[in-house]
């Protein structure tokens, strides 16, 4: 009979409890000492019993479901079932006592739970629909501080979790938390895009982040090359509330945009190799200091981060200065293996940002750990000199640096010298149908129409041929013959085909002749060579194979021009005549004639028993940049990054070379040309 009597008062005490949760609007009495002493008694048993605490508040429900503290006991059987690991039951619970109890004074702290529970079971938009109910003045701060966490993680754009953490750091009592939260914004107002940001801006308003989102604004306009604006925004930023650490990136983007205004432009005039024919080399005598080194020592790309290392150990003094320095440097290094893992790279940038006689880091090469790598630098407020073709891993990064040549700046030394020294006027392209091919197609194109030049012939082909008859011949006028055409190329064809079998004498008058045949309209007959000039962006084992075609095809006395890729003794050695008078850029020439690129080279032979490589000269330019700075005294991190900027003329053994106020190199490539079946230097 008892048990009956249980279950008879089970059912009750469910049928009142829902009785209850049917009549949400009316208020609950307060409650009796009864229910007052079973409820404490009940929340006691948490700390020693918590299944004996389940019971108690379980029993409580069951007796008084209308009581005042109903409510808090319901979402205490719900925290026992999440505290215990079961989120699935307390999940359930948490939601029944809301739907119970919708209007109670803890109503918004369960909304709270539930999104807490939603998010961790990978559920954002849940989590967003229940705190789209709660009221977040309502509740307790540190309750409110885990609905703006919570918001600003489920929240899928970076605006709107940019404006969640912007009011969780004005709640946040601990410093040391706002400085995380801070980083975290930091982190998100450098991926924002100019539409983002100028939405983000009108919905912080004038609070914090609102310096940090003038100075993206800044950056942005200085890479886009609006002074004015960037000028504008980076004033605002001034007067603006700052975060901690504000203050010094404000500096810094002054620094830039005054650096833009001396110049007049993003850009310097970079002087000729003639005009720093006399320079030695960098100023490094006597420089005394610490300089971390990160580099892909092992793995796949371990060969190039060891020749890297040679230039680096080379310049820092590791083997004297040389007979051209009185005082050798003496630069300590920390190197720091990176294995080409970007995780790794990030992680010694910062574990070498802890030693605070470490003024700047070398390194590291490849695309993935350099964008790590220098996230962590500007994260710790580091310099680091990156070697990375990619001038984004310094955008928007007061502390990183870039020195690798870029293709722009090989095509404007090629056309530059070609249409001012040479003076062409009329370019042919070959080019192969890649990314590469494509890409260095259009910044040739632009440059040559920039100068007031013209493209009149282009062609492309397949990156795997071997064989480029049929670009060739489309280059020269063969494309789209018309019959009266190619009846008179048959007909020279055979006059040729005669000449070949007549005496000498003859055989030339008719070649003659046959040289002479034009069309009906007197136009002439292909191939036109009507260019100055062909430019062929490849590498030299297709160049070795296109030159000849070339002269086969009779596209013959144009002058080739290409880049870097061309620079190989092979060139030279198997295309012969056929690349004769051919001009194009090199990173690294060996056998210039300037000092500084002699005596780095005799010291590195001297050191190494081995010729240095453009992968070594690049790491030595590198380490030579900082180098410079503690030869002047500039061994603080902060003064070493603005003698960086302040570089101008800058003697590299990889080009002439000045410092942008972006962070990336403005470079003067050595241009070569082949004289007598030798590479000869020509700027």
């Amino acid at each position: 009979m008892r048990t009956l009597s249980r279950i008879a008062a089970a059912v009750t005490g469910v049928v009142l409890f829902a009785a209850c949760a049917g009549s949400p609007g009316g208020r609950a009495p307060a409650a009796s000492d009864e229910e007052r002493h079973a409820y404490h008694a009940a929340k006691r048993e948490l700390a020693t019993d918590p299944a004996a605490a389940e019971r108690a508040f379980t029993v409580f429900l069951d007796a008084w479901p209308r009581s005042a503290l109903a409510p808090k006991a319901a979402a205490l059987l719900g925290t026992i079932a999440r505290d215990r690991g079961d989120a699935d039951e307390a999940l359930l619970r948490y939601r029944k006592a809301l739907a119970r109890f919708p209007n109670s004074e803890i109503s918004d702290s369960l909304r709270v739970r539930i999104a807490e529970l939603e998010l961790a079971r990978a559920a954002p938009e849940a989590a967003l629909k229940v705190l789209a109910r709660a009221r977040l003045s309502r509740l307790p701060n540190d309750e409110k501080r885990s609905a703006y966490r919570l918001l600003a993680v489920a929240a899928s754009d970076s605006v709107a979790k940019l404006r969640w953490l912007a009011r969780l750091r004005v709640i946040e009592p601990d410093e040391e938390v706002v400085t995380g939260i801070d980083a975290e914004i930091d982190e998100l107002i450098g991926g924002l895009d100019a539409g983002n940001l100028e939405r983000a801006v009108d919905q912080i308003g004038r609070e914090i982040p609102a310096a940090r989102l003038e100075l993206r604004r800044a950056m942005l306009a200085l890479q886009a090359g609006d002074i004015a604006r960037a000028e504008a925004a980076w004033r605002r930023a001034s007067v603006l509330p700052q975060a901690l650490g504000t203050k010094p990136e404000v500096d810094r983007v002054g620094d830039r945009i005054r650096l833009a205004q001396a110049e007049d432009g993003p850009t310097h005039r970079l002087p000729t190799f003639d005009e720093v024919a006399d320079i030695a080399g960098p100023a490094t005598a006597g420089a005394r200091g610490t300089l971390g080194v990160v580099l892909p020592l092992s793995g796949p790309f371990a060969h190039f981060g060891e020749e890297s290392l040679k230039g680096i150990l080379l310049a820092a003094g590791v083997f004297g200065g040389g007979a051209n320095l009185a005082v050798a440097p003496s630069v300590r290094l920390i190197v720091r293996d990176s294995g080409g893992r970007p995780e790794r790279a990030a992680a010694a940038v910062r574990e070498l940002a802890e030693n605070p006689d470490v003024s700047a880091v070398i390194g590291p090469l490849l695309k993935g750990e350099c964008e790590a790598a220098a996230a962590a630098a500007e994260g710790v407020e580091m310099p680091l000199i990156t070697l990375t073709a990619r001038n984004e891993v310094a955008e928007g990064r007061a502390h990183v640096f870039r020195i690798r040549t870029q293709p722009e700046q090989e095509i404007e030394t090629l056309v530059d010298h070609t249409m001012g020294e040479l003076e062409a006027q009329r370019f042919a392209i070959l080019y192969p149908r890649d990314a590469y091919g494509r890409g260095l197609r259009g910044l040739f194109w632009d440059a040559v129409e920039d100068r007031g030049g013209h493209i009149v012939a282009v062609a492309s082909y397949d990156p795997d041929a071997t064989d480029f008859a049929q670009p060739i011949r489309q280059l020269v006028g063969y494309r789209l013959l018309g019959p009266e055409v190619k009846a008179a190329l048959e007909e020279r064809e055979e006059m040729r085909d005669r000449a070949k079998r007549l005496p000498a004498a003859e055989a030339l008058l008719l070649r003659e002749e046959a040289a002479a045949l034009t069309t009906e309209a007197g136009d002439p007959l292909p191939p036109v060579v009507d260019f100055d000039a062909i430019f062929i962006p490849e590498s030299h084992e297709k160049v070795i194979l296109i030159a000849p075609q070339l002269a086969f095809h009779e596209a013959v006395g144009a002058r080739l021009l290409g880049t870097s890729g061309w620079y190989d003794p092979d060139l030279v050695a198997i295309a012969r005549r056929h690349v004769a008078d051919a001009l194009f850029t090199a990173h690294y020439y060996a056998d210039s004639p300037m000092p500084f690129v002699r005596q780095f080279r005799e010291r590195f032979v001297a050191s190494y028993d081995l010729e240095p490589d453009a992968v070594a000269a690049q790491a030595y330019d590198a380490a030579n940049l900082a180098i410079v700075q503690l030869a002047a005294g500039r061994a603080a991190r902060e003064e070493l990054r603005r003698g960086i900027l302040e570089l101008r003329a800058y003697p590299g053994v990889t080009g002439l070379l000045a410092m942008n106020a972006d962070g990336n190199a403005q470079k003067r490539p050595f241009l070569l040309s082949i004289v007598r079946g030798k590479f000869k230097q020509v700027n």
